[in-house]
């Protein structure tokens, strides 16, 4: 095998692993999912007693949910489709590193203004920030599609 070979390979695998989208109905399922999920957290928190094992569990499955529901192809995937998914991801991406940058600043605002102890810059968490970027993109993608 020459070099061109195996870069063609390489193109094609990549290419293959960029454009991999789940069948539409995920989008439902995913979308089912996280609607069970977020009734089960909700309970949860009106409910006494130690959950905490249940409740991370919950949320990795409302993650999973979302990412499903992200990865699923609509019923009509054409060029336009991927490029608003690339602007719906570009857009998350900055709106998420703006929120990362800014969300510890101003709750040590917040906490001074209602005289309740300032501490460290607490870190915002996994399972903020994961859930924050896929329902800012599935948000963004939706929005843009409507507004074609």
């Amino acid at each position: 095998m020459d070099f061109k070979s195996i870069q063609e390979c390489e193109q094609r695998k990549m290419d293959k692993l960029f454009s991999y989208k789940l069948p539409n109905y995920w989008k439902k399922i995913g979308a089912g999912f996280f609607i069970i999920t977020l009734i089960t957290i909700l309970t949860l928190k009106f409910l006494e007693g130690e959950f905490t094992l249940v409740k991370e569990i919950v949320k990795r499955v409302m993650l999973l949910s979302l990412f499903i529901i992200v990865l699923a192809r609509e019923k009509h995937e054409d060029e336009r489709i991927q490029h608003l998914r690339a602007r719906a991801f570009s857009m998350t991406f900055l709106i998420t590193a703006v929120y990362i940058l800014i969300q510890p600043v101003v709750t040590t605002i917040v906490r001074f203004i209602l005289n309740k102890e300032i501490g460290l810059f607490e870190d915002l968490g996994d399972f903020s920030i994961l859930w924050y970027m896929l329902f800012v993109y599935i948000m963004f993608f939706h929005l843009s599609k409507k507004n074609r």
